[in-house]
């Protein structure tokens, strides 16, 4: 009963290990971080009205969105920009800015950028520091072992080809790597 208790105080203390070393994506689909809406796309609903008879109520258009709704990034701009902003025409040195600039930018160029900051910024996780570094890197001639094996090639007679090259890859193999590599 004594070995009972401290297996499962170890795998305890291992467990709460494993979840502190978790990413932060991890962390809050646990529920160990705090995961709040979004602050620019929370909108306020109207409340519902009842007409006096109900005989007079239009049909139902299932999908379509209430008539009462407003976007919220419209209900934003509203805020942002009360009555609008008047539409004023580009002037002659606008439109030849705009003209050098080059092609307009596909739509959502911005989500796309900073998703790909995003990737590219993320530190590797557990599974990755486990199995390895992720793909491997284009390999390196390893100079010291290439000149010993054209030495002796030399010594030998042989030509130049004979032989593989040794090559060097510069990534160290990953917990699960080393543990394969035992065997």
């Amino acid at each position: 009963m004594n070995s009972f208790r401290a297996a499962a105080a170890a795998s305890t203390l291992v467990l709460a290990l494993v979840l502190a070393g978790c990413s932060d994506s991890t962390k809050k689909e646990f529920g160990l971080e705090a995961n709040p809406p979004d602050a620019f796309q929370v909108g306020v609903q109207p409340p519902l009205s009842l007409p006096p008879e109900l005989g007079q109520l239009p049909p139902p258009n299932p999908g379509q969105p209430r008539p009462q709704a407003v976007d919220a990034a419209q209900q934003g701009a509203d805020v942002l920009a009360p009555g609008g902003a008047p539409a004023t025409a580009a002037t002659p040195g606008e439109q030849a800015l705009l003209q050098q600039s080059g092609p307009t930018p596909p739509a959502g160029i911005r989500a796309q950028v900073n998703q790909n900051a995003l990737i590219a910024s993320k530190p590797p996780g557990f599974v990755s520091n486990l199995m390895g570094k992720g793909p491997a890197p284009t390999p390196v001639v390893n100079a010291p072992a290439e000149q010993q094996r054209l030495q002796e090639n030399e010594a030998l007679g042989q030509p130049v080809t004979t032989g593989v090259t040794p090559q060097d890859s510069g990534q160290s193999p990953g917990l699960w790597q080393r543990f394969l590599n035992i065997f």
